[in-house]
């Protein structure tokens, strides 16, 4: 029969040598998975701390691909109004060149010049992104900002077919977009950049600008009464003087002086989304370096550390079969 003594020391050999196992169990797994810690009780401080660095690291993240979406947005709304910019420039030279009693074939091709630029910026008026927004729409960017619609006179609503139309109008095409609600986007904590205009805020009153020179260069170079080519010509009270022409340029150059203000603030938000890239991404590898040095395992340290607990727990098997004279695997 076995002896108190030797019992408590038969039991806590036991007890040792059942924890050692489960210590070099655990190191194995260590090693296994290339990580300090398998669950936040092997250290509770720094579990904390990578707590604190994981939650970091998202929201940094979020920002990043906040950044992400800004630029390609603004990108696309810059080579848009590059686009708006030349169809004006384009604009601008053909009614430079409109002179009143000119040849009649010239201001032919002049009308011709000025309804293909309508036409473009009609287009550009409406662009959309890849995701399908209209980007000219603001917060309403579903819904198409411009559409056309039958032109409206000075004088009020326009008389039905064959009522000779007034000589000017005021509405061509009707904005429906948002009339305030820029986009905006959240490229950090605080700091949000604009990523959109509004239509009007680009556009002016382009559209009836060159929609009413080009009626009065019509009329200017053809027989309003006889000349079927030209519809809603005939019967109006269109005429052509240089003063005319002078009205239009400076109205186009009016809308070339707001695309210049959106262009600089593209530019701007552009080179906000760059500085905060730089810093975001500066900041998350920080974050994750820390975050993976406080979690890597020094595998050479793990492997040491391992064989000397093997070393040890062969040891303390071994002295426990000379002092008990049993077999340890009889009790294991």
């Amino acid at each position: 029969m076995m002896r108190i003594g030797s019992l408590s020391f038969y039991e806590s050999s036991i007890l040792s040598m059942g924890q050692q196992q489960a210590d070099i169990a655990k190191i194995n797994q260590k090693i296994a998975s290339g990580k300090k810690m398998l669950q936040p009780s092997d250290a509770p401080v720094a579990a904390s701390q990578a707590l604190r660095l994981s939650d970091s690291a998202a929201a940094r993240s979020q920002y990043v691909e906040n950044q992400l979406k800004a630029e390609l947005a603004l990108k696309f709304e810059s080579v848009t109004v590059a686009e708006i910019r030349r169809a004006l420039t384009d604009a601008r030279a053909t009614i430079v060149s409109i002179v009143a009693n000119q040849d009649q074939n010239l201001l032919y091709q002049a009308a011709g010049q000025l309804k293909a630029a309508f036409d473009r910026l009609y287009s550009l008026a409406n662009t959309q992104d890849s995701d399908g927004n209209y980007i000219f729409a603001g917060d309403n960017a579903k819904v198409q900002p411009y559409v056309t619609v039958v032109p409206t006179p000075a004088a009020g609503a326009a008389p039905p077919p064959p009522t000779p139309f007034p000589a000017s109008y005021t509405q061509v095409v009707k904005y429906q977009g948002a009339t305030s609600g820029e986009n905006f986007i959240e490229i950090e904590p605080g700091h949000q950049v604009q990523v959109s205009d509004l239509g009007p805020g680009v556009f002016g009153n382009i559209f009836e600008t060159l929609y009413n020179l080009k009626q009065m260069v019509d009329v200017a170079g053809s027989d309003p009464e006889t000349d079927p080519n030209f519809a809603g010509d005939v019967g109006d009270a269109f005429t052509l003087s240089q003063a005319d022409v002078d009205t239009a340029l400076a109205n186009l150059d009016t809308v070339l002086n707001q695309v210049g203000v959106v262009e600089n603030r593209i530019v701007g938000a552009q080179l906000d989304v760059g500085t905060a890239q730089k810093t975001t991404k500066a900041y998350l590898n920080l974050d994750l370096d820390v975050l993976s040095n406080l979690n890597q395992l020094d595998q050479a340290e793990a492997i040491v550390e391992l064989q000397s607990r093997q070393t040890a727990l062969e040891a303390a098997q071994r002295a426990f079969v000379r002092t008990t004279g049993s077999n340890l695997f009889d009790y294991l």
